[in-house]
């Protein structure tokens, strides 16, 4: 293959070469990840919903701004794939086609190295961009799939597409590769990928317990950064994540929930009368106008502006908004005052008055809402927890751009 590729490069240039180098890079990972996006969100779609982690479907605006970014993506990929071998005709890059030249053991090794490696540079590069300086302008575009899909896999900004491929080169200039054992690796690495964002979950029940497996990360332990954003960052192997303490901290729980619906037939729904619609749609309206109190939005956007007013006023608004916007019963009302007002008064103390740069009040913003959800979780019903979660996510990054860029 890197005969044609440098025929063609050639005879007709630099740029057909790219075409050809990228058109075999976007179709390696579209043919797989139609498959599966067919498999699961198509041809199973209701037989296979129990195996669904987050039980709704997202929307086909968000599956074609995917598909976009994905050819986009490949176009950078393919760019960089043919640098590699443009560095080799100029001496300097290490990629060899002749297995004797170092041997299988050695050629096995390498792939493992490749694996291992890049999972190393994707953990640090991954937590790199999830600075909130850095957030904006290079990982922003990937967390807008909340709920992602197999296409999420290779939607990326551009300028996350040159980190992810980066570590390539590199290694290619250090470490002498095989040319099937790099095309083994990236194909390990769109296919891991792919699962990765599947949005459902295979593993068995006790995976992320076992002694051995537990050291591989799984379609929920994604799934969970997608929707969460702030743990588990790595992506073949939760060694950094376990070692770091980034695994999500009820990632276990979270997981055997998860494969406890399988076998589990959702039931059948009984349509809601439009009246109750429209009801529930202006509720949810409301709460999402207002409810960035209790995410961290107004926080941020108050604090930007030096007008966040007393922490009681402010849980007095969130309370109102929250009974409102999650129908909350008479018995959750004071639980959930104590924990609004005990929030509201830790983002005065340990935030507002403080003197503190702009990652630090980050950190101890997230540290404030994570101790929040943990408490929240305690007294919501699943449904409830579920539109707050959702929306507390969605709130709180936008909060985070919006404060800091």
């Amino acid at each position: 293959m890197h005969s044609i590729i440098e025929n063609i490069g050639l005879q007709f240039g630099p740029g057909a070469a790219w075409l050809l180098t990228s058109t075999m890079i976007f179709l390696r990972f579209a043919i797989p990840t139609s498959l599966a996006f067919l498999l699961v969100y198509k041809w199973k779609r209701k037989e296979w919903f129990a195996w669904k982690i987050q039980q709704r479907f997202p929307k086909s605006a968000q599956i074609r701004q995917e598909i976009s970014y994905s050819l986009l993506t490949s176009l950078l990929f393919g760019g960089m794939a043919l640098g590699v071998f443009f560095l080799r005709k100029m001496g300097y890059g290490q990629l060899y086609f002749e297995v004797a030249e170092y041997g299988w053991v050695y050629w096995v090794f390498s792939l493992a190295f490749l694996i291992v490696a890049h999972d190393t540079y994707f953990y640090w590069m991954h937590r790199l961009m999830h600075h909130p300086k850095l957030y904006r302008r290079f990982h922003l575009v990937h967390h807008k799939s909340t709920n992602p899909t197999p296409y999420t896999s290779f939607s990326f900004h551009p300028l996350e597409s040159v980190l992810e491929f980066a570590i390539i080169p590199v290694l290619t200039l250090v470490l002498p590769v095989h040319a099937a054992a790099f095309f083994l690796f990236t194909l390990w690495s769109i296919l891991f990928n792919v699962l990765g964002h599947t949005g459902y979950e295979i593993s068995p029940s006790g995976f992320t317990r076992h002694r051995l497996f537990k050291w591989l990360n799984t379609p929920t332990h994604h799934n969970m950064h997608h929707h969460q954003a702030r743990f588990n960052y790595g992506l073949y192997f939760n060694f950094w994540d376990r070692v770091m303490g980034t695994n999500h901290p009820e990632y276990d729980q979270y997981f055997e929930e998860v494969v406890e619906r399988t076998g589990k037939t959702p039931q059948s729904k009984s349509p809601v009368p439009l009246r109750q619609q429209i009801t529930k749609a202006a509720a949810m309206v409301a709460f999402l106008l207002c409810s960035s109190v209790a995410s961290g939005q107004m926080s941020l956007d108050d604090i930007k502006e030096g007008n966040y007013g007393t922490p009681e006023y402010r849980t007095q608004q969130v309370d109102s908004l929250m009974r409102l916007g999650l129908a909350l019963r008479q018995d959750q009302l004071p639980k959930v005052h104590d924990i609004n007002l005990r929030s509201a008064k830790r983002v005065e103390e340990e935030v507002i008055t403080p003197k503190l740069s702009d990652w630090s009040k980050y950190r101890r913003l997230s540290k404030i809402q994570n101790d929040k959800d943990k408490e929240m979780k305690a007294v919501l019903n699943a449904t409830q927890f579920e539109k707050y979660a959702v929306k507390r996510d969605e709130l709180f990054w936008k909060g985070i751009q919006d404060f800091f860029f």
